[in-house]
């Protein structure tokens, strides 16, 4: 998490203080919405630590599981009050905010750096199938309503609540599968991984963050295996391959090592059957200087991801309480609140971190940061508030404005539309945060139309 955003704790605590005081909801609420955004950052943090000691699978479900959970305790803290409108336009607020917004800056902003940003485009394709299904399930109640308006069918609101449960049991079914393919993999076969490792070289696109160093040893030992007769493959082109991706990844993690130093590291692992274990995990390169982080604790990122939360449950509260004075003074309706500031509010943290994985070029992180969260919104989010909706005051449905379902199907086209040659450039961004724009302007000025 930035540094910077550890400053905004002080408005947390300020805003626990001020709401004991007659301020305006207005500067409550600006309060409120500074102080959930380091909670936010530290929700991601603590179960990012957790991660590290728990394992991928474990590790995975946890990321998948309290990604958007700022935005559902402020969804269901909205529900308590009644505001149905701020949680239902928070939903779509949510997935366009991702979809539209996120990918957009972040594409903008790499693409001004590097020029044209290529990815893989087959997860790129998966991501734009899960979408589309996934906002499918959204729209079909809608549809529903508007056919049974124009045929004038009586108990249509029954009807469509009766439609939304059934649909939001649908989702959660469908991510109940998306986990236990993507996290657990089963049913996936996956690809042999030989030919996994030559389509990763071949492609040659240089790994950052903190599994660059895994990637180095991994590309040394896979270099060792050819060089030495175990792994078939046409040798001279496989090894400069290898050896233009080694020296890449060494330099985009800082590591002053020439070609030379490198390969005196490959021709070091002896053991050719059995490649050591730093080949399978975070290592030290010679001349690097850096060691391996140990993570923290496990209790006490158990610990920081239950305070995180229970402040983030403070802070929303009061959010929450403010919504409809606020509207009232300011004249705005509450679906623009839920449809741009909510869901800004909670995603902030990440929005930064996807910014940061373009600049660095792994736009592959950044279509699954992106499109991941809509997806998961669509398939877990929206359906957990509407079957938490049967206990509270007012009962909320998966039927959206027009508005809406319209910027909705424009998103999953765009996104499917410029992903699919595996390559972005800044006008494509440009052009998703000029979609967002119209929509958010088309609310505050119609409403929930």
């Amino acid at each position: 998490m930035p540094r910077w955003l550890y400053f905004l704790l002080l408005f947390t605590v300020l805003a626990i203080i001020f709401d004991f005081f007659p301020f305006p909801p207005l500067f409550l609420f600006v309060i409120a919405g500074l102080g959930i955004v380091p909670l936010a950052g530290l929700v991601g943090v603590a179960v990012e630590e957790i991660a590290e000691r728990t394992g991928e699978r474990i590790g995975g479900l946890l990321f998948a599981t309290f990604g958007n959970a700022t935005e559902l305790i402020i969804g269901i803290l909205a529900l308590t009050k009644g505001l149905v409108s701020v949680v239902s336009a928070s939903i779509i607020g949510s997935i366009l905010g991702n979809a539209l917004l996120v990918l957009g800056v972040a594409v903008c902003i790499g693409g001004f750096k590097h020029g044209r940003l290529h990815f893989e485009a087959r997860p790129a394709s998966q991501y734009a199938s899960l979408l589309a299904l996934s906002i499918g399930g959204l729209l079909l109640p809608t549809i529903a309503m508007l056919f049974a308006e124009r045929a004038h069918q009586p108990f249509i609101a029954e009807h469509l609540i009766m439609l939304s449960d059934f649909v939001a049991v649908l989702l959660l079914l469908g991510y109940i599968s998306f986990i236990l393919f993507s996290v657990f993999g089963i049913g996936d076969k996956g690809e042999n991984p030989q030919d996994q490792q030559e389509r990763e070289i071949e492609q040659q696109e240089p790994l950052f963050g903190p599994y660059s160093a895994a990637a180095l040893a991994r590309l040394l030992a896979y270099r060792h295996q050819i060089a030495h007769g175990t792994v078939t493959a046409t040798r001279s082109g496989v090894l400069r391959q290898l050896d233009s991706a080694a020296n890449a990844v060494a330099q985009d993690i800082n590591i002053n090592a020439s070609k030379s130093t490198v390969l005196a590291k490959a021709s070091n692992f002896t053991d050719i059957g059995n490649p050591p274990a730093s080949a399978h995990m975070p290592v030290s390169v010679t001349g690097s200087g850096d060691e391996a982080k140990t993570p923290p604790p496990l209790w006490r990122s158990i610990g920081l991801l239950a305070l995180a939360t229970i402040g983030v449950a403070l802070l929303s509260e009061i959010l929450v309480g403010t919504i409809d004075p606020m509207t009232t003074v300011l004249h705005w309706n509450p679906a623009f609140v839920g449809l741009i500031f909510v869901p800004l509010i909670g995603g902030i943290p990440e929005y930064f971190n996807t910014i940061t994985m373009a600049l660095d070029k792994r736009m592959g992180m950044v279509l699954a940061s992106s499109a991941g969260s809509s997806i998961q919104i669509a398939l877990l989010m929206a359906p957990i508030l509407v079957l938490i909706s049967l206990f509270m005051p007012g009962r909320l449905d998966l039927v959206f404005s027009l508005v809406e379902i319209s910027v909705l199907a424009l998103a999953t086209f765009l996104f499917s539309e410029i992903t699919k040659d595996g390559e972005l450039v800044w006008l494509e961004g440009f052009l998703l945060i000029l979609l967002y724009a119209m929509m958010g302007g088309t609310v505050f000025l119609f409403g929930n139309a």
